[in-house]
């Protein structure tokens, strides 16, 4: 309600009007009367109003005299309308060199007195809106130079409070219609231009900063606000959460940004694990841990079970993770750190597996809180085992690829080099790719494994040997491979079923 001054030497009009006139239909109240001005003038501190209806011919201090004391007071800008008698028509037309609005003739008519109050209305909504969207846009200004370091002090920013918009999955699909777009144009009509007030926004999330004023006019209730903002929603089909918080404007830990973000991370986790469409931010609700136990042991389990692409495992090595991190109720950006960890383990196994020179680009790294729709507990577990899964059916792909490409150029690596004392990691090494993967690659290849393979060569080799020179056991031995004369001979005799000097012998 706008507040009205009624100042008139008559009692009657001073009683009357404010029984006969529909004041607080159109905006306004009377707050007060005063029978001059200088009566008028003692009482503006108090009063404040916002639209003075003032009589010209008045004892003490006339309408005029108390218009020029006005406009070179703290209120020159309150609004007027003049009252006057017909013999005043010349009295009022200079009074209008003060800034009277209107002036009508007594006594006052309704039917031309309510119009004026609309139109005064308007005026002061418009000249309020502009007042606020200073005071708005300036306090923006100074909250960005908080969060950037700066000295503001907080109390500044008393009554005021954020308000953070999390876009969740949509059960309706927008196919010509992005709902960023749609959810940010709702805000925009609900809280209007003067409110629209935009702080940050990083993925699915949007905070806003609210005004005393927008919370005053749903009576200082962030909750019917909410309820008022997630029913325009529904009408969009937008899944969407409210979470406010003025705590942060209210008590002062580290540093604004740290408060800030350490708050909203707060919220953001218990949303993660327990959705819902509103939250007010207090510390003693909300917890988190920054830790998680055992988290290298559940990692190198993972890594350990994907190099040997046993599913089964991995499948139980990640439920045990998952178990442990809604346990404690690990922070959304330590859960985030988790991701990045599992990332890095499929990544590093797929460069380990595959030709460094051939690499494909398979994995882009999970950035899952700058995602369209913020993840869920349930929905980030599928998407973790989901990447797993993805990693296992890339290496098995890659296996069926190259068992005639890289277990290919083993073998030819093995003709060339199985004089020398070579190792199946060492070939792994040469190919870059892992051991573990090189053997399963090759004897799907071969149907025999490495070790296998390079002792039949060195055998066939030694055979030709036997047979077609006079070369001494051990200087065969030594030819094809074997340091030690004894150990040749064993395998020889187990893969020949003869000694190599029997089978040298034999007719």
């Amino acid at each position: 309600m706008y507040s009205i001054l009624l100042i008139d030497d008559e009692k009657s009009i001073r009683d009357y009007l404010p029984k006969a006139i529909p004041f607080e239909q159109y905006g306004f109240t009377v707050k007060d009367t005063a029978i001059n001005g200088k009566e008028a003038l003692k009482k503006l501190p108090e009063a404040k109003p916002d639209l003075i209806i003032l009589d010209i011919r008045m004892p003490e201090m006339d309408g005029l005299q108390f218009l020029k004391a006005l406009r070179q007071s703290q209120f020159a800008n309150t609004l007027v309308i003049m009252l006057s008698g017909y013999n005043d028509f010349t009295y009022a037309k200079e009074s209008m060199k003060y800034g009277v609005k209107a002036y009508l003739l007594k006594p006052v008519d309704e039917d031309e007195l309510l119009p004026l109050l609309e139109k005064m209305r308007e005026e002061l909504d418009k000249s309020r809106n502009e007042r606020i969207i200073g005071d708005i846009r300036g306090k923006l200004k100074l909250l960005n130079k908080l969060y950037s370091g700066g000295t503001v002090d907080r109390s500044q920013f008393k009554g005021f409070s954020f308000m953070t918009c999390v876009l969740l999955p949509c059960q309706e699909s927008f196919e010509n219609t992005n709902p960023h777009v749609l959810m940010q144009e709702c805000l925009a009509s609900q809280l209007g231009e003067i409110e629209n007030c935009l702080f940050r926004a990083k993925g699915s999330m949007y905070t806003y900063l609210l005004s005393p004023h927008m919370l005053a006019s749903f009576n200082n209730s962030k909750k019917a606000l909410a309820d008022s903002l997630l029913k325009a929603f529904k009408k969009y089909n937008l899944n969407c959460s409210l979470l406010f918080n003025s705590y942060v404007f209210e008590h002062e830990d580290k540093s604004f940004r740290e408060d800030f973000a350490n708050q909203q991370y707060e919220m953001m986790t218990e949303l993660f694990f327990n959705p819902r469409e509103y939250m007010d931010y207090h510390p003693e609700l909300l917890k988190m841990e920054t830790e998680l136990p055992n988290k290298c042991k559940y990692l190198e389990d993972i890594r350990n079970h994907f190099q040997l692409l046993s599913r089964e495992d991995i499948h139980k090595d990640m439920e045990a993770l998952f178990n442990e991190i809604a346990r404690v109720r690990l922070g959304i950006q330590y859960i985030q750190e988790i991701s990045y960890r599992i990332f890095y383990i499929i990544s590093d196994e797929i460069s380990k597996l595959t030709d460094a020179r051939q690499g494909e680009p398979f994995l882009t790294r999970p950035e899952w809180l700058e995602y369209q729709y913020f993840t869920l507990f349930p929905k980030w577990k599928e998407w973790q085992l989901a990447l797993i899964i993805r990693g296992l059916e890339f290496i098995e792909r890659s296996c069926r690829m190259t068992k005639m490409g890289i277990s290919k150029g083993v073998i030819e690596y093995i003709h060339l080099h199985y004089k020398e004392q070579i190792r199946l990691k060492d070939v792994a090494e040469k190919f870059f790719v892992n051991a573990a993967y090189l053997g399963r690659a090759f004897q799907k290849a071969t149907g025999v494994n490495f070790n296998q393979y390079l002792n039949d060569l060195r055998i066939a080799e030694a055979k030709k040997l036997l047979l077609q020179t006079d070369k001494l056991i051990y200087e065969i031995a030594n030819e094809v491979g074997y340091t030690e004369s004894k150990y040749f001979i064993m395998k020889f005799t187990q893969s020949v079923g003869k000694s190599p000097t029997e089978y040298r012998n034999q007719p």
